[in-house]
């Protein structure tokens, strides 16, 4: 027989004289009968939710067999896109090839072409070189000859030989005798203007 929590609410018990006390009987009933309710609630609550969860998995299961008859479609849609890309890539490797042979070669060509301009560049800058040395060895040459010739002209310059201070003071009072003059002049048309 299943008890329920109004059974224990309502249940009476037969009085003795040295029997329990109604009134805790009562209160220990009634905190019985709350507990069962809260229980029964819960495993109502529980139910509800294992039935929400049964609908749950049987969308996700149907889902997962839509996903799987998608993810099927898709396979055989990328199957037949690979051997299609292994094909092309054959054909563009191929051609890569072709492209990479005529590539090489006309580097080679260029680089011939480069390597011989730069050998007559080079034989260019030579020969410039060799000019440039030579017309440095004649301007040395000459300059040491135009140096020398000076070098001597002053070594035999007369102020070098003598005491050269006694002709610069007579040279110098000449100067300052033909300046005077005309430095008066300059003045005095300075100030007329």
């Amino acid at each position: 027989m299943s008890l329920y929590p109004t059974d224990i609410r309502h249940q009476e018990f037969a009085g003795t004289m040295f029997g329990y006390s109604k009134k805790e009987v009562r209160t220990f009933l009634e905190q019985l009968a709350n507990e069962m309710e809260d229980y029964q609630r819960r495993q109502e609550k529980e139910l509800q939710r294992r039935e929400q969860l049964q609908i749950e998995v049987k969308q996700e299961a149907m889902q997962a067999s839509t996903a799987v008859e998608d993810l099927k479609r898709r396979e055989e849609l990328i199957s037949r896109t690979l051997v299609f890309a292994e094909k092309t890539k054959a054909d563009i490797i191929a051609n890569a090839r072709k492209e990479a042979e005529n590539i090489i070669h006309e580097a080679e060509l260029k680089a011939k072409r480069a390597i011989q301009e730069a050998k007559q560049y080079l034989g260019a800058l030579e020969q410039q070189y060799i000019q440039v040395k030579e017309e440095k060895r004649q301007f040395l040459m000459q300059f040491r000859s135009e140096l020398q010739t000076f070098m001597d002209r002053i070594g035999k310059d007369p102020l070098l030989v003598k005491d050269p201070e006694p002709l610069l003071d007579s040279d110098f009072k000449q100067i300052k005798e033909d300046i005077a003059p005309r430095a008066e002049t300059v003045v005095q048309d300075n100030r007329l203007k």
